[in-house]
């Protein structure tokens, strides 16, 4: 099939920027211990012997999830309750997220789309999307190989933020209501190592084609993580 132009240089340009938001994932993998903080693992709950689940939600404020860890970027977004990520090896493992927070366009559209799940789709409360409209995006999980990985896996699925007009609770101006999320994806074997990453730009500072996407987003146990393959 022949693609425009504008498709190829697209791709291309996603790939740049993917490789050069990873580096800033492992340098801010490695600020984590300079901020004092070291997130739980959480470990996907197994449902049978090649299956499992694994629920998060996000949020605009760690303090829903950080707050008794004794952590000072309280005014971050956020996944909770972590973003360690441990899931049985050569399993199909389901992913539900409890979306709160609001919506962020991004700065890619290449982000729009479901890759790497069963199916090509991810339900959104209920309905299933292999495409977004990129300005309703409030974050992603994106799931990739370290270079070089003997087992390249890339799972990406658009996060749909909450409309600014939904109902909120007056005690906490959180949504009342989250979008619920959910999507499904099949591991590999164990021992290896995946980057977890948010491509959404809900962070802070940095400028051009990269603003937002420092502070949490490149920040072990916010928007940046690992998710582990592993036997138990």
């Amino acid at each position: 099939m022949k693609h425009s132009f504008g498709f190829v240089f697209g791709i291309v340009a996603s790939l740049i920027l993917g490789f050069g938001l990873l580096a800033g994932v492992w340098l801010g993998l490695s600020s984590a211990k300079d901020l004092g903080y070291k997130p739980a693992v959480l470990q996907a709950t197994k449902t049978g012997p090649n299956s499992a689940t694994l629920d998060l939600s996000t949020w605009p404020d760690s303090r829903v999830c950080h707050q008794d860890d004794q952590e000072p970027q309280i005014d971050w977004v956020t996944y909770c309750p972590s973003t360690i990520f441990e899931v049985p090896a050569n399993s199909t493992v389901t992913v539900t997220i409890k979306n709160y927070d609001s919506q962020t366009p991004l700065h890619n559209d290449y982000f729009d789309q479901v890759q790497g799940t069963v199916g090509g789709i991810e339900m959104v409360n209920g309905k299933p999307f292999s495409q977004v409209d990129a300005s309703t995006v409030s974050h992603t999980f994106t799931i990739q190989s370290q270079p070089g990985s003997a087992f390249p896996l890339f799972v990406s699925v658009p996060v749909v933020g909450v409309a600014d007009d939904a109902p909120t609770d007056p005690n906490t101006g959180y949504p009342t209501t989250p979008n619920v999320i959910s999507f499904q994806f099949v591991t590999g074997p164990a021992g290896v190592v995946y980057i977890f990453k948010c491509y959404d730009p809900c962070g802070n500072g940095l400028q051009g084609d990269q603003q937002g996407f420092a502070g949490p987003m490149a920040t072990i146990g916010y928007m940046a993580g690992t998710m582990t393959v592993t036997n138990y």
